[in-house]
């Protein structure tokens, strides 16, 4: 029986079985493979660059953003300008539900505002800012009206968002830190009006997740912790800048307090440090938290003491402790590239060394009635680099 006599419904079966090429391949043998295979094809979009992102606006038809339901742009460079393209793309993706933008440079609020506004089943976003902060910034303002804009965003991935001078006391900021000075054309929100700060992302109803990597935070030490947030996940980095450590901290443990009482994971790649409160004042709450996970390459063992003091009223079940891999350094030959696998390894070992030291320590000086939901920790620099309490 050849391809042409089979029903429908197996042709269907088989096109969401191909690969992506090979399902890009088929829809050029007819017309009629070409229509079955569309919605395939065009289900998750990547644009690499702001010249293939004219060129898509350009010449796809706008009837097939219909099918688009994830879409990835990065720019690379900020010239040539392409808000009005990439508005014009998510003017017609009516059924899109994930969108992640790597941006050189910012786009226009009042024209790519609407386009956002009428991403009605777009549920999680990824923005982040590809080039240097002081060369082209990207204004926490137009993140956060963008994030606001959308009904039903659950997840939002922030990383290298430049604060604003509208928001921040440049007086605050230290010398290295840039801050947007002309993000004022941002149009306020109708519910969080012209106070678009990142902190103002806990407004949001329907968030449920909110990763923040690289992005300067010690501005936000005095968190209004009455914000009404419904975030059950939330991850915090720190920033690229040499600033206070101690003001860092002091800020994460902000945004942790602000998130109470709904957060129930929490990943850190930085600290934690418990604020000052005056004995008159009552003690803050903290979120119900059940697992907190460290990421071990972006913060250092010394600041565990610090982070597991702020978290000892909270009942944490799951202590999970590991480090990405760095990215990979161009070996010669193969004696060259085991070479450096043996000092990683070298180097995950000693770190399991000295963070099972302070997990231990931890253990013996811990108090079981700030501590008595803690069930288990884990440990894992690598496939056979690892420890475990089963508490």
């Amino acid at each position: 029986m050849s391809w042409h006599a089979l029903p429908a419904e197996l042709h269907l079966a088989v096109v969401v079985l191909l690969p992506a090429a090979s399902t890009v391949a088929l829809a050029a043998t007819s017309r009629a493979a070409h229509a079955l295979c569309l919605p395939r094809v065009f289900a998750a979009v990547s644009i690499p660059s702001a010249d293939a992102l004219l060129a898509f606006a350009r010449h796809v038809p706008p009837h097939y953003g219909q099918y688009i339901k994830s879409l990835a742009v990065s720019t690379k460079q900020p010239h040539p300008p392409c808000t009005d393209a990439l508005a014009a793309i998510l003017a017609s993706s009516t059924r899109l539900q994930a969108l992640s933008l790597s941006l050189a440079g910012s786009l226009s609020p009042q024209r790519i505002l609407p386009a956002f506004a009428r991403l009605s089943n777009l549920h999680s976003l990824d923005i982040s800012s590809s080039a240097p902060e002081h060369v082209a910034p990207l204004s926490e303002r137009l993140v956060v009206a963008l994030a606001a804009s959308l009904p039903a965003l659950a997840r939002l991935s922030l990383a290298r968002i430049t604060r604003s001078a509208l928001h921040v006391d440049p007086c605050d900021a230290p010398h290295d830190v840039p801050l947007v000075m002309n993000d004022f054309d941002v149009p306020p929100h109708p519910i969080l009006g012209t106070n678009l700060s990142i902190p103002n992302l806990l407004r949001i109803p329907s968030l449920r997740s909110l990763q923040i990597r690289d992005t300067w935070l010690s501005c936000d030490t005095k968190l209004d912790t009455h914000a009404s947030s419904s975030l059950d996940s939330l991850l915090l980095t720190g920033s690229m800048y040499p600033d206070d450590a101690q003001h860092e901290a002091l800020a994460c443990t902000a945004w942790l307090r602000a998130c109470a009482p709904s957060l129930r994971t929490l990943y850190l790649g930085t600290s934690l440090a418990i604020p000052h409160v005056p004995s008159r004042q009552p003690s803050l709450a903290l979120p119900q938290l059940s697992h907190l996970h460290i990421n071990a390459s972006r913060t250092t063992v010394d600041t565990l003491p610090d982070t597991l003091a702020v978290l000892s009223s909270s009942p944490v079940e799951c202590i999970t402790i590991t480090y990405k891999d760095s990215l990979p350094i161009a070996a010669e030959s193969d004696r060259e590239k085991q070479l450096v696998d043996n000092f990683a390894r070298q180097c995950a070992l000693d770190d399991l060394e000295d963070w099972r030291d302070a997990i231990n320590t931890f253990l013996i000086t811990r108090s079981n009635q700030e501590w008595s939901a803690l069930q288990s920790i884990h440990i894992s620099f690598g496939d056979d680099i690892h420890a475990s309490w089963d508490l």
